[in-house]
C-alpha cells in the first residue's frame, strides 16, 4: 500500500471567525464546544479557502453545509480544507471540456464516452471533492482530475494531487494542477501562475517534466508552447484496447493548447 500524504503541518490562512472557533489549534480546540452549522456557514462566507480542524464524529453534520464546494476531509488527523467556488475556478472547466471536444472531433471516442463532473464527491482512501474530473462511461472512478488553487497554497494542492493518485492507488492516473499566484495590492493582472502534470507511477505520484508548462502567466511570445497531452490510455484506460482496435493505435494524443486564454 503506498503511504498516505498529509497535510498535518499547514497552518490556516483564513481571518479569525466571528465567533470563539479556533482554527488549527488542536490544544484551544478541544477546550471548546463542537462547531456548529452556522457557524460554519458564517466561515463559509469569509474567506475563498478555509483550514479548519473538525473531529470525525462531528464532520458528517458539518459536510451537509459545505454544498457544492470543493473539500479534503482527513479523518486521521481531523483537517477539513474547503475551497470556494470562485469565478477563475469556472474558467478551469474550460480545459476538460476543450480535451473531450478535441477528442470527439478527431473521432477518438464517441459524444457521450466521456463525463465531466464538477465537485463529485470521492471516498474510500479519504473523503475528496475535486475541482474538476473525467470519468469515462461505465467507470466508477475518474481517469483524470483537474486541481485548482488561487487563494489555496500550492503544496496543498500537491498534498490533494497525492491524495488523489496514491489513494486511489491508479485508479485516478493523472492529476492536472493550475495555479495562480493572488493578486497583490495594486495589482489588477494575474503575474504567474503554472501548471503541473501529474502520473501514478510504480506506486507513487511522479511529474512528468516534459509536460509541464511553467509559464501559463505571463503569457508566452506563442499560444503554441501553452499545450498539454494526454493520451487515449490515460483517458480511457481499460476501454483504449477497444478504441485503438477501431483506429488501427494511430490516434493516440490529446492535447489542450492556449491554456490561458
Amino acid at each position: 500500500m503506498p503511504r498516505e500524504s498529509t497535510i498535518a503541518d499547514c497552518v490556516a490562512i483564513a481571518p479569525p471567525p466571528p465567533s470563539s472557533w479556533k482554527q488549527n489549534w488542536p490544544l484551544c480546540s478541544q477546550l471548546l464546544p463542537p462547531m456548529t452549522p452556522d457557524e460554519l456557514s458564517e466561515l463559509l462566507l469569509l474567506d475563498e479557502y478555509l483550514v479548519l480542524d473538525i473531529p470525525p464524529a462531528e464532520f458528517p453534520e458539518l459536510e451537509q453545509v459545505i454544498g457544492r464546494r470543493a473539500y479534503t476531509y482527513r479523518p486521521a488527523v481531523g483537517q477539513l480544507t474547503i475551497k470556494m467556488a470562485t469565478e477563475m475556478n469556472g474558467t478551469v472547466l474550460n480545459w476538460p471540456m476543450d480535451l473531450i471536444m478535441a477528442g470527439t472531433e478527431a473521432g477518438a471516442f464517441g459524444k457521450h464516452k466521456l463525463q465531466l463532473l464538477s465537485k463529485a464527491r470521492l471516498s474510500g482512501f479519504k473523503i475528496k471533492v475535486p475541482d474538476v474530473t473525467i470519468v469515462p462511461t461505465h467507470h466508477l472512478w475518474p481517469t483524470v482530475a483537474f486541481e485548482f488553487g488561487y487563494a489555496e497554497p500550492y503544496h496543498h494542492l500537491k498534498n490533494d494531487m497525492k491524495l488523489l493518485l496514491e489513494g486511489s492507488e491508479g485508479k485516478i492516473s493523472n492529476v492536472i494542477i493550475i495555479k495562480l499566484e493572488s493578486l497583490k495590492e495594486g495589482e489588477t493582472q494575474i503575474q504567474r501562475g503554472f501548471v503541473e502534470m501529474w502520473h501514478f507511477v510504480n506506486g507513487h505520484a511522479q511529474r512528468d517534466g516534459g509536460r509541464k508548462v511553467t509559464n501559463l502567466f505571463p503569457p508566452p511570445r506563442t499560444h503554441e508552447e501553452q499545450r498539454l497531452e494526454l493520451t487515449l490510455g490515460d483517458i480511457l484506460r481499460d476501454e483504449f484496447v477497444n478504441v485503438a482496435r477501431c483506429f488501427g493505435g494511430g490516434l493516440t494524443v490529446i492535447i489542450m493548447e492556449n491554456l490561458n486564454k
